[in-house]
């Protein structure tokens, strides 16, 4: 098992969404291309030519259901119910600054998971130094 497709994978939506929706799209929406089951299904079919990159497609499908998209059917079914909806953010710094500064409880659940996740890391990089030693 190859942790750093599991961790790519983990990030990848963000990592392609949040610059390509929040900066270079006019939509201040995060959660395009890479929140889509499409997405998710190129990637399990180069997963499946790359049998290791099937954990590629897995994390990704994770971030995913972490992200609650069935609350968000354009987005996750795309292209096939429309376009991607807009956001009322009205900036990507705007955006950076509420997630650093404000916890609202409807946003707990992400904190609580992203504790965990750096719980889960921290433990693996523990067992991988001391494996090395």
């Amino acid at each position: 098992m190859d942790y750093r497709l599991i961790f790519i994978g983990s990030l990848l939506p963000d990592i392609i969404d949040k610059p390509l929706g929040m900066i270079l799209l006019p939509l201040n929406n995060g959660r395009v291309f890479g929140h889509t089951l499409l997405f998710i299904l190129i990637l399990l079919l180069i997963g499946l030519k790359y049998r290791k990159s099937l954990f590629l497609s897995f994390a990704s499908f994770l971030h995913l259901i972490e992200d609650e998209l069935w609350n968000e059917p354009e987005t996750f079914f795309w292209p096939l119910l429309g376009d991607f909806p807009a956001k009322e953010h009205s900036s990507f710094y705007e955006y950076i600054e509420r997630i650093i500064s404000e916890y609202t409880p409807s946003l707990s659940h992400i904190f609580i998971s992203e504790v965990i996740g750096i719980v889960i890391i921290l433990i693996f990089l523990k067992e991988r130094v001391i494996s090395t030693s």
